[in-house]
């Protein structure tokens, strides 16, 4: 069965372990992982995001990261690396990270507010549990 296109405006990426979209009107770009990543796929996805944040005008970034698993840490902090320069360079004023372990959600917000205060960004970053809240608190951005 054949899917329906998206709206105009509405952009997909998809590979092997990871699913985007962009909404261009609403300047939001949800990604989620649909399994887990090897290593070098996973530091891959720095470049992907990066593009999406340079080219598209991303303001609101919707993060599922429920199915990413365990991440090496060293993995982590170079995709941050990659990644947390372009998001400060960028338009990105919120990400809302969907999270299913305590483990992970600590650790990830260790490695952000190290990197957000070495490069004072303003970007808000909130974790949630459920797709339900992340888009309850992005969308309470969107009608502002």
């Amino acid at each position: 069965m054949e899917t329906p296109p998206l709206p105009e405006g509405m952009h997909e990426f998809r590979n092997a372990d990871l699913h985007l979209i962009v909404d261009e009107q609403a300047r939001l770009l949800y990604s989620e992982w649909v399994r887990r990543p090897s290593s070098a796929e996973y530091r891959e996805s720095a470049g992907i995001f990066a593009e999406c944040l340079r080219d598209r005008g991303i303001a609101y970034w919707i993060q599922d990261t429920s199915r990413l698993g365990e991440v090496p840490e060293e993995d982590l902090k170079a995709v941050l690396q990659e990644l947390v320069p372009v998001a400060a360079a960028s338009s990105l004023r919120k990400l809302a990270r969907i999270a299913s372990d305590e483990k992970s959600m600590a650790r990830f917000l260790k490695l952000v507010n190290q990197a957000k205060a070495k490069l004072s960004t303003e970007i808000e970053i909130q974790q949630f549990r459920t797709y339900r809240e992340a888009t309850q608190w992005i969308w309470s951005f969107l009608r502002c």
